[in-house]
């Protein structure tokens, strides 16, 4: 048998070795064993690739959110649109739209006076929420609210004292107005004005008057002449003078309001004595006291919409030829909670 014997020299030899491999060991023994000694160190290392999940999943549903938000309000702006083509006035390519500029001041005539005074302060409210110019207390009235029973023989009495009423699309529309049979018609006498708010300038005019079923007076004022504004000429997206209410006459055939409660009545007159409404409208289906005389069951007063109407017709530029734009939008404010 061969015998191997290790000198000292052998042996520190292989001491040598043996602590040259525990230094070779040493480096993966610190590597592998705290991650296999300690199970919160594979979570933690884990973590970052949980979170990421979490925050995709976070971020898919807000950008779920932002999508149904949009679409809401794509819908809202499509109502909105439909609603403003089917109610207001659309005026022609070279004309603003038509509203209110100079103080209101409104009469009402022909009811009981309980009846009478809260419909004033219906109209009046409405005109101070639109950021309309009210008139003082002893003012020439300009809106005129007449219900009476026999409305074809007051308008042929108020026609037969105002010859000069103002006709700018012809005497077709005036006629439609005289000769129509719906509870409540409206009719607005235009004038021009520049724009800003100022009257236009007028070298002649005749005083208007006529007398109403229950000897009310109506004085509208005075026909305008020529307009010479310091920029008369339209531009590409102004207009040189704009349109504006000089008086506006709704009258209310008393027959055909049986049904009808003075709330309803003050809402429905509120809103087609200060907005040139299409007559007969239903309001494109969208919640309107517009739909008081169709509806079976018609809102109890203005709603919303009419509110919003209102306000975006005073609170956007009347001399812009994108108003009627501006307006859809500034409604899609007001109406979203």
């Amino acid at each position: 048998m061969r015998m191997s014997i290790c000198t000292g020299h052998c042996r520190d030899k292989k001491r040598r070795r043996a602590s040259a491999l525990a230094a070779l060991l040493l480096p993966l023994a610190t590597v592998v064993f705290p991650a296999q000694a300690s199970g919160t160190s594979s979570l933690h290392q884990a973590s970052p690739v949980a979170s990421s999940g979490q925050a995709v999943s976070g971020a898919n549903s807000t950008l779920s959110e932002v999508t149904v938000e949009a679409a809401s309000e794509r819908a809202l702006r499509h109502r909105v649109d439909h609603f403003v083509a089917a109610v207001v006035t659309p005026p022609l390519t070279h004309e603003s739209i038509l509203r209110w500029n100079k103080p209101l001041c409104p009469l009402v005539s022909g009811l009981p006076r309980s009846m009478g005074e809260f419909i004033l302060a219906s109209i009046s409210q409405a005109a101070r929420d639109a950021h309309i110019r009210l008139a003082g207390e002893h003012c020439q009235a300009n809106l005129f609210v007449i219900v009476t029973p026999q409305p074809d023989t007051a308008l042929k009495r108020w026609i037969a004292r105002s010859p000069r009423v103002s006709t700018p699309h012809g005497t077709a529309p005036l006629k439609r107005f005289l000769h129509s049979t719906q509870p409540v018609r409206v009719w607005y006498n235009p004038e021009p004005r520049c724009p800003g708010g100022f009257a236009a300038s007028s070298e002649s005019g005749a005083s208007l008057s006529a007398t109403i079923v229950g000897g009310s007076p109506m004085e509208p004022g005075k026909s305008l002449g020529p307009v010479h504004c310091e920029n008369s000429m339209d531009g590409h997206l102004t207009y040189g003078d704009v349109r504006s209410i000089s008086y506006a006459i709704v009258v209310a055939d008393a027959s055909k309001l049986k049904h009808v409660k003075v709330g309803q009545l003050a809402g429905y007159v509120s809103l087609v004595g200060l907005a040139d409404i299409q007559s007969d409208t239903d309001g494109g289906g969208a919640p309107t006291i517009l739909r008081l005389f169709q509806d079976p069951n018609p809102p109890q007063g203005m709603t919303p919409w009419d509110q919003a109407l209102l306000y975006s017709l005073y609170n956007t530029s009347q001399s812009g030829k994108l108003q009627m734009t501006d307006m859809e939008l500034t409604m899609v404010k007001r109406i979203t909670p």
